[in-house]
């Protein structure tokens, strides 16, 4: 398959998942036809253009400060402001100028959420939006967030989704219901903390079609005061797929509320198994049109249509297991790489090859690239060794030399003492003369005759790579090898009369690359 196709959701699509009540429109220069690639976040501070198709949020802008923002987001399909429609009128000519449609955010509604209701939507391509069915409600099949919504307003308290692993999946946003401080913690690092994540409770709910009530525990409540939570294990048929849990508080819901808390896990079970469905067949494409970059294929339509600018800057990262003898990661290590840029927000699309992820990332600034990858590491290195790499900044056209660099700096990592435990990261510029090295070395393998390849008199090897990386100081590489200096001279002396005369610059060159390159 040389192209991947896939039809990207109109505007109108999107707006009418998110629902037309968290979204209005102020202006359409180009129509409600337009498609969307997804979500993307302004950021002041940085200058890279925005995502191609995407949907702008102009997280922090006011009304009176919106028109020069407008003007730069050429590129972009439509602009989220947050404010009453009425008082964004002023801005539908800067939106028309700049051809992008300019959409109106109530104040209820947080960005993270409209950032994760606007994810999803795109999620479900160009499909017609699911109608509601008798048994699921009004809720479509796969609207996760809109299911812990219609929950939270049937239990009158706030509702949080998670994955089996408890990564947030989706939460409630009910007005007037008030979140306390291990769900603000959360929505913020997307994942329960560990120590509020017990293994015991995981397995109790999983393995239980039964709603269970469990106190939150410190630091978030204490014996004095105590919050507590209702959870219950979701699953299709026998399969877990998560968790449903509703935070009651200090105050417990009456215990026949648990009979439909139970009701709701049954119900989340087919919305959970739509969106896996669905993330699974969007991973696959992303998946594909990131081998189709990778390998040189129309790379410029392939990082089009991955919402990343073909011009603007592009690295490949690599991701694997730091030690080539540990359990191959596969799958697992694919789903944790693409759940961290999920759940960070940042732009990225990875596919998997052999036991290696490879990630296409913008990268305005190969620094924070850098940290990224150091960053991803730590998250998912806890009980593995991993180790990341990133190669050079190109244009789209270059991307398998990326590749290439980002392999080379993984080998380098490889070859190096590997930590018992731990992760490493390296960018090529880390790790460029060792790279090189190695590079040379397979080119030199690969043409066996070489005079690189000629015998060489055993007994000096050690002796003369002493001599050249001392820079002729016979005393400190005589010190290194532990020998007296005149031991070393002659040494030297017999390589010279063998025709190896380190005084000559080319010889010691080539003598140097021999036994770098063949230790």
């Amino acid at each position: 398959m040389d192209h991947v196709e896939y039809l990207e959701p109109s505007l109108a699509q999107v707006i009418e998942r998110v629902g037309a009540d968290y979204l209005s429109v102020v202006a359409a220069p180009r129509g409600l036809e337009v498609p969307i690639a997804g979500p993307s976040i302004h950021d002041p501070i940085g200058s890279a253009p925005p995502r191609p198709g995407s949907i702008v949020l102009l997280v922090g802008i006011g009304p009176a400060d919106a028109a020069p923002v407008l003007a730069g987001l050429s590129g972009a399909a439509a602009a989220v402001l947050r404010g009453a429609p009425e008082d964004l009128q002023p801005l539908t000519s800067a939106a028309a100028e700049a051809g992008v449609a300019l959409l109106a955010l109530p104040g209820t509604m947080t960005w993270s959420h409209l950032h994760t209701l606007v994810e999803d939507a795109v999620l479900l391509g160009d499909s017609l939006v699911a109608a509601p069915s008798p048994d699921l409600g009004s809720v479509a099949v796969g609207d996760l967030n809109a299911l812990a919504n219609a929950i939270a307003e049937t239990i009158d308290r706030p509702v949080g989704i998670v994955d089996t692993q408890w990564r947030l999946l989706a939460y409630s946003a009910v007005p007037g219901q008030v979140n306390d401080d291990l769900q603000r913690d959360v929505i913020l690092n997307k994942t329960v903390p560990p120590r509020n994540a017990p293994l015991e409770t995981r397995r109790l709910l999983l393995t239980s079609e039964r709603a269970l009530r469990f106190y939150t525990g410190p630091p978030y409540d204490d014996e004095e005061r105590r919050i507590w939570r209702i959870g219950a294990g979701i699953r299709s048929g026998p399969e877990p797929l998560g968790m449903l849990w509703i935070l009651e508080g200090e105050e417990q819901l009456p215990d026949d509320r648990l009979v439909l808390v139970e009701e709701f896990a049954r119900l989340a079970g087919a919305h959970l198994l739509r969106m896996r469905t669905a993330r699974s067949a969007d991973r696959q494409r992303r998946g594909e049109l990131v081998g189709q970059a990778l390998d040189g294929r129309d790379p410029r339509t392939a990082c089009h249509r991955l919402g990343l600018d073909p011009d603007a800057g592009i690295a490949v990262m690599a991701v694997a297991s730091l030690v080539d003898g540990d359990t191959p990661l596969g799958e697992h290590l694919l789903d944790g790489v693409a759940t961290y840029f999920d759940a960070y927000r940042r732009s990225a699309a990875c596919v998997l090859r052999g036991d290696t992820v490879y990630c296409l990332l913008p990268a305005p600034d190969p620094a924070v690239l850098r940290e990224t990858a150091a960053d991803l590491t730590r998250r998912l290195g806890l009980r593995r060794r991993l180790a990341a790499t990133v190669g050079a900044r190109v244009a789209a056209e270059d991307l398998p030399r990326s590749r290439r660099h980002a392999d080379l700096a993984m080998s380098v990592l490889k070859s190096r003492s590997a930590p018992s435990s731990g992760t490493a990261v390296a960018s090529i510029d880390d790790v460029r003369a060792a790279a090189t090295l190695l590079e040379l070395g397979r080119l030199v393998d690969d043409h066996p005759d070489l005079l690189l390849h000629e015998p060489w008199p055993t007994d000096t090897e050690e002796s003369a790579l002493a001599w050249i990386e001392g820079h002729g100081d016979v005393r400190a590489a005589a010190e290194r090898l532990g020998v007296h200096p005149n031991t070393l001279r002659y040494r030297v002396k017999r390589l010279a009369s063998a025709g190896l005369d380190l005084a000559d610059p080319d010889t010691r060159l080539t003598t140097w690359l021999r036994l770098r390159l063949h230790p």
